[in-house]
């Protein structure tokens, strides 16, 4: 299922792009899949974005529900529904979101670990690949083989794309002195998305097929210039 759900349309929708691209230039051919896979997951962002938006103006409120029902957890739960309901918030939109790119995300490694070659099996009947074939994306990077100035583009710019989508992590300070636990895990979370997970990203790009890569610097850079239009366009900030 996930064959035919995931990889089959990514690998042709890739070899669609090489037959038309100049020179069946595979770093073109790349750029153009990802901005398909981000056009298609635009209307999923922004309602994740909406929800998040909703969920921090409702905050205080989820709060006091929660400090006042401590000893009933399910009384919490309904009373948070229903503020759920009357906001139009989906509180695991967001998840959603993530879950949702990371079978997409190994379908396309599996595409561009094989070298990006022929597969019959996988191919649809109305999509042949081209005789000929350029590795090297846009005429300098052979996609085919890992590079260091690859990771760390990817780490550059999974940095940049992670600060804009942390801002509104904003962790309140307890008034006791102590950290409560809730604040404790907010900061160490704001840590990792902002500088673990870039880390890591640089570290995988690096050691993996360039094509990968590729992939992933034109998503961060897409993923920055969604941020700023759905912010712009549907959150007005």
């Amino acid at each position: 299922m996930f064959h035919t759900i995931f990889y089959e349309p990514l690998y042709n929708l890739l070899v669609l792009f090489l037959n038309v691209t100049p020179m069946h230039d595979v770093g073109t051919a790349i750029v153009l899949v990802t901005c398909v896979v981000k056009a298609l997951l635009l209307p999923i962002n922004i309602s994740a974005m909406r929800s998040q938006h909703a969920l921090k103006k409702v905050d205080k409120e989820i709060k006091k529900i929660r400090e006042a029902h401590k000893k009933d957890p399910q009384v919490a739960g309904v009373k948070m529904m229903e503020i759920y309901k009357r906001e139009k918030i989906n509180p695991i939109s967001s998840i959603f979101a993530i879950l949702l790119q990371i079978p997409i995300f190994i379908a396309l490694y599996l595409v561009f670990s094989k070298g990006i070659t022929a597969d019959a099996d996988s191919l649809y009947s109305y999509v042949t690949f081209p005789e000929t074939l350029h590795t090297y994306a846009f005429g300098i990077l052979d996609v085919t083989q890992k590079s260091i100035i690859v990771g760390i583009l990817t780490g550059i710019t999974a940095y940049l794309l992670a600060r804009r989508q942390a801002k509104d992590m904003v962790i309140e300070e307890s008034k006791k002195g102590e950290p409560t636990f809730q604040e404790s895990f907010q900061k160490s979370l704001k840590v990792q998305i902002v500088y673990v997970f870039p880390v890591l990203t640089l570290f995988a790009a690096a050691f993996l097929p360039s094509a990968i890569g590729v992939y992933w610097i034109t998503s961060n850079v897409l993923g920055i210039f969604q941020d700023y239009y759905i912010r712009k366009k549907h959150l007005n900030r």
